[in-house]
């Protein structure tokens, strides 16, 4: 099941706390995992930047990731999309299948949503 058809409100304050995290430790990657159902889960992944804005990444191991997913998280948890999503490829090529496939968005934190 996609993100964007569970009920993010039940996760609000995770959602919070770790976006919290990731604002309070700048440069460091906050991962954790949503479960959409008792067998399927997302890889949610937030870093802030020196820059000022928020990475946003999921990853969705053995499925394909829907923008519609990174859209929904990204509101639930006050941020504001300024650029993506788009895919992206992981650092570590892998042999036989290649580098793991992440959908980005670039975000700003502090939208009130």
């Amino acid at each position: 099941m996609r993100v964007d058809r569970v009920r993010l409100e039940a996760v609000a304050d995770i959602l919070q706390h770790r976006l919290q995290e990731a604002l309070e430790q700048p440069g460091r990657r906050v991962r954790f995992v949503l479960r959409t159902s008792p067998s399927d889960g997302v890889q949610v992944f937030l870093t802030y930047r020196p820059d000022g804005r928020l990475v946003l990444a999921i990853r969705r191991p053995g499925g394909k990731e829907d923008p519609r997913e990174i859209q929904a998280l990204a509101q639930h948890m006050g941020l504001e999309i300024r650029e993506g999503p788009m895919e992206m490829a992981g650092r570590v090529p892998r042999p036989r299948v290649g580098p793991r496939k992440y959908l980005v968005a670039f975000c700003e934190p502090g939208r009130t949503g």
